[in-house]
């Protein structure tokens, strides 16, 4: 090696410039005695030449030094602006030259010229394991095998395919003195066909062309996948192939098929840990709501930035569709987009396609049959997924790709993927909206079968609590009820019903109706509730046995009497205007059960400021931390109580209820307090 050597030059602002440097830093290294180092040096300033003359369009001048720590080159334009410093990405070409030098360079850096800037990298180190490259005066074309068809395989392990690809078709092109070359390819199954790779800027042959296997001046070499079917094409333009040019070509283009193969098997991997990863999460987040707008909205916003620039969803189970929600990758556009999606447009839009046959195929939209206002949101068109569960079209998601002109380009993958992710989601909406549907037919029952309202008088107060158990998607069994008999004189009853749903309901209604006939009929409390005994045991099968208090209020000599008959429910509570509490009356037989049942009536005289509470075991069975909230708790809070009104005391019972129970789960049983 010299002490030091090196080269200046300027290269023009055309497809050629790569190849003259590239030629200038080989021989440069091969006069120097650098040829373990001429694979790093060849990709560096390849990629960096050619994006001087993409982005800055001006002459590029590339200086190479040499001494005895290894060499330095560095690459400099008159184009302004700054160089990209992030890693990067599938949405983004700029900055793989960035990438690649801290992939492959042992020092680099950037510094601003006099009306430029410039790039520049070192690299240096000990050749390689295994024999050195032979020594070249001049970088004229080669045609070693070596050479032409692979790097080294620790370098190639540090840099994207698509450089391996792009060194490849490189080498081989230089190699055997051609003029320019492409490699054409899908980028995944049923995908279209791109440029993969290309030596200079000229549009490449067509892909039916390809497929013939002939080039007009040239050669196609057919890429194969797996299964021996091709994927792709290298095709090489410039100059006649002697048979062992075409032997070199064709082993160059089984190694790009390799390459890309990888690539490709790498890539699809990844898509589908991704995708089990998305539809794991996407099913646990379903999975954790009964809200309608909450399902949809998720399904929506799932999709976006991953799968779509922007999506909007309906749902199509009322009399016309109904737009949920839209989500944008650009959160300023957002209202832009949910605007658009709510005009008459997208109406007629939404409409036509809940008349399209049920399916659950995927449709294409174009972009007239989107909004006008969605402006370049259009482009591309947009994909429609019907959210269909138990054969039932529950609303429509669409998706757009606007940064995909002409094409949305989703591949079968991504397609299967969007398919699950929206059979997920309609189920989880189908779900919510039966849950939905169930609440509230529950509280409309329900509230059918207590009073709207109870009764206010000069001489007495009544107040009512009631709280179902669980989340209030069931009927419970538990009633009570308020009723006038005549002019200052009322009805009062309260019961529990064995079970919950539908057929407690029923039995509900029914022995609230009971009981309210018989008592403005002038039927005593105990003879009534043997009555409702009789008829609940002939229901048979269909009966249900329930525990009730049934009662009259009227004015007496110094306050009100209240003559009320058990049967086998929890005793009442008697709290004096003076303090203290206590329970009332005998406990009688339950309803429903056996065809005698001993009942008696008694009578309590209540006077000014006492009061008389009517609960269910919903109360005293109520658990918490601690245990259940039980008939002690309950007779200290009634009697910390005495003196206040009928509904002060009852919301004084049921914020206790509620403290004791915060900590604990949902309540297993109905409650009621009269």
């Amino acid at each position: 090696m010299t002490e030091s050597a090196g080269t200046q030059t300027r290269l023009a602002p055309d497809s050629t410039s790569p190849s003259l440097a590239r030629r200038l830093v080989e021989g440069v290294m091969n006069e120097a005695g650098l040829q373990h180092l001429v694979d790093e040096a060849l990709l560096l300033v390849t990629e960096l030449v050619t994006n001087a003359v993409v982005h800055a369009g001006t002459e590029v001048g590339v200086d190479i030094d040499v001494d005895e720590r290894g060499v330095r080159v560095e690459v400099f334009d008159a184009g302004p602006g700054h160089f990209l410093k992030d890693a990067p990405s599938e949405t983004r070409e700029g900055g793989r030259g960035v990438f690649l030098l801290d992939a492959i360079a042992q020092e680099w850096g950037t510094r601003h010229r006099l009306g430029g800037k410039a790039i520049w990298f070192r690299l240096g180190g000990e050749p390689r394991t295994g024999p050195d490259r032979p020594p070249r005066a001049s970088a004229t074309a080669r045609r070693d095998l070596g050479w032409l068809t692979g790097l080294p395989v620790d370098l190639e392990q540090r840099i994207p395919a698509d450089r391996v690809v792009d060194e490849l078709l490189r080498r081989v092109v230089e190699g055997l003195g051609l003029a320019r070359g492409w490699v054409i390819a899908q980028q995944a199954e049923e995908s279209d066909w791109s440029v993969q790779a290309a030596y200079d800027q000229v549009a490449p042959p067509a892909t039916r062309q390809l497929r013939s296997g002939r080039v007009d001046g040239g050669e196609v070499l057919a890429l194969y996948g797996a299964r021996g079917v091709p994927f792709g094409y290298l095709a090489l333009v410039g100059a006649a192939l002697d048979d062992d040019g075409l032997a070199l070509a064709q082993l160059v283009a089984g190694r790009i098929s390799v390459v890309l193969r990888d690539e490709r098997a790498r890539v699809a991997q990844l898509s589908a840990r991704g995708s089990t990863a998305l539809l794991a999460e996407a099913s646990e987040m379903f999975a954790g709501t009964l809200d309608v707008r909450l399902a949809v909205t998720l399904a929506a916003q799932l999709v976006v930035p991953r799968s779509a620039g922007w999506s909007a969803a309906w749902t199509t189970f009322e009399r016309l569709p109904e737009l949920v929600s839209t989500a944008h990758a650009t959160e300023s556009r957002l209202g832009e987009l949910a605007a658009a999606f709510s005009g008459p447009e997208a109406a007629v839009l939404a409409a036509r396609l809940a008349r399209a046959p049920l399916s659950d195929r995927p449709l294409t939209l174009n972009a007239g049959d989107l909004p006008s206002s969605l402006g370049e949101d259009r482009i591309g068109g947009a994909l429609v997924l019907p959210l269909v569960a138990r054969r039932r079209l529950l609303g429509l998601l669409v998706l757009g790709r606007p940064s995909r002109p002409g094409s949305l380009g989703y591949s079968a993958d991504e397609v299967g993927l969007l398919r699950d992710l929206a059979r997920l989601a309609a189920l989880a909406i189908d779900n919510a909206r039966l849950y939905e549907e169930r609440s509230r037919v529950a509280q409309a029952l329900q509230s059918h079968l207590l009073p709207p309202v109870l009764p206010v008088a000069d001489a007495v107060q009544f107040a009512a609590r009631y709280a179902p158990a669980g989340e209030g998607n069931e009927v419970g069994g538990d009633f009570y009820d308020v009723f006038a008999i005549a002019e200052h004189s009322w009805g009062i009853a309260i019961g529990d019903v064995c079970g919950k749903g539908a057929p407690a309901a029923a039995v509900t209604g029914m022995a609230r109706d009971v009981l309210r006939l018989l008592t403005r009929d002038g039927i005593d409390p105990d003879v009534a509730l043997v009555r409702l005994n009789r008829t609940l045991l002939e229901l048979g099968e269909g009966g249900r046995f329930c525990t009730g208090i049934l009662g009259t209020v009227r004015p007496g000599d110094g306050g009100l009497i209240v003559r009320f008959s058990n049967a086998g429910h929890p005793p009442p509570v008697l709290v004096r205007a003076t303090g203290g509490a206590r329970f009332l009356g005998t406990t009688g037989t339950l309803l429903g059960v056996v065809d005698e049942v001993e009942l008696v009536n008694e009578e309590v005289l209540l006077g000014a400021g006492d009061t008389l509470v009517f609960y269910t075991d919903g109360v005293t069975e109520r658990r918490g931390a601690t245990g259940m909230f039980g008939e002690e708790q309950l007779l200290a809070v009634l009697g910390r109580s005495a003196g206040l009104g009928a509904s002060e005391m009852a919301g004084a019972l049921e914020e206790s209820l509620r403290r004791h129970s915060a900590a604990s789960l949902a309540a297993r049983d109905d409650l009621a307090v009269l």
